[in-house]
């Protein structure tokens, strides 16, 4: 069983989760605006559209630029300070993890000021749990290119306040957090380790055909397997060994749209036995090459 520290909060499966936006806006401010320290009722991302920004988050101090977000959640103690020459420019979001109503709940009565010796306090941890990939933690500091715009369009989605507007920004913040996490779990866990298995990774997306194991995989890489594996995990969050499997089952996926037997795409991804390439696939899919076929092609 999983135990949790007072300073981490279990959200449970990432495809359970529904998330409220509580507030949303887009703002631009002069050098020197600062808020805090002060703690919050719900979360925060913090997106820099311009300018500069220096973020004290528990005893961490971040300088964020333009295109990096921050992340915080409740009795997260933090101070913003809007620190380029000229001025900054933001999209803020304000949202619960996982609330059943759509109705926001503005989060101005709950943020509290609180002393500077608060900083020192370490922030919460959001764990969630991405199936495959294990459980993981949302990243406080997020650089990731392509968020610009997803970000946008919420906060515009919930200044204009037209009809369905909170369904609309619910749907929108879901996607967000899912890239957020997608990105994390492929490149962001560590991109140092995922760039020293960069060529394992690609030998096994050109030839899923081929029985890997993490021998010949580490030597594509120059490492000893034992160090190969710990680098492997550190960067995907799974063996060699479950990656292939993950890889060859979404390629499946593919082909089983097209026509042929089922026996012709085992053969394609290099599985001599149909009997293990169906128990792979419903082992990560739930359901047998043959249902999800035909559930494929239903109107």
């Amino acid at each position: 069983m999983d135990e949790y520290t007072p300073s981490e909060v279990f959200l449970g499966p990432l495809t359970t989760i529904c998330p409220t936006v509580n507030y949303a806006n887009q703002m631009t401010v002069p050098a020197g605006t600062i808020w805090g320290p002060r703690i919050i009722p719900d979360c925060q991302l913090l997106y820099v559209l311009s300018g500069q920004t220096t973020v004290r988050l528990g005893p961490q101090k971040y300088t964020l630029r333009a295109g990096n977000t921050i992340f915080y959640g409740a009795d997260s103690p933090h101070h913003i300070e809007a620190t380029h020459t000229d001025a900054s420019s933001f999209v803020s979001l304000h949202f619960d993890w996982d609330c059943p109503s759509f109705d926001p709940v503005h989060p101005g009565d709950g943020i509290c000021e609180c002393p500077e010796s608060a900083l020192d306090q370490h922030p919460k941890a959001y764990v969630v749990d991405l199936y495959d990939s294990g459980k993981m933690a949302f990243p406080h500091v997020i650089e990731m290119p392509g968020l610009e715009s997803l970000f946008i369009q919420i906060a515009r989605e919930f200044m204009f306040g037209r009809i369905g507007y909170e369904v609309i920004v619910r749907g929108m913040l879901s996607q967000l957090l899912a890239i957020i996490l997608r990105y994390q779990a492929n490149e962001g866990r560590s991109p140092e380790a995922h760039r020293k298995i960069a060529p394992a990774l690609e030998a096994v997306k050109r030839q899923l055909h081929s029985s890997w194991d993490a021998k010949e995989l580490a030597s594509l890489c120059g490492y000893h397997p034992a160090y190969f594996a710990t680098l492997f995990k550190e960067a995907t969050g799974q063996s060699p060994k479950n990656y292939l499997i993950q890889e060859r089952i979404r390629k499946a996926k593919l082909l089983l749209l097209d026509p042929g037997s089922i026996e012709s795409v085992a053969e394609q991804l290099g599985y001599t036995s149909l009997h293990y390439f169906c128990r792979n696939f419903k082992e990560v899919t739930g359901q047998t090459p043959s249902q999800f076929r035909k559930e494929s092609i239903s109107l």
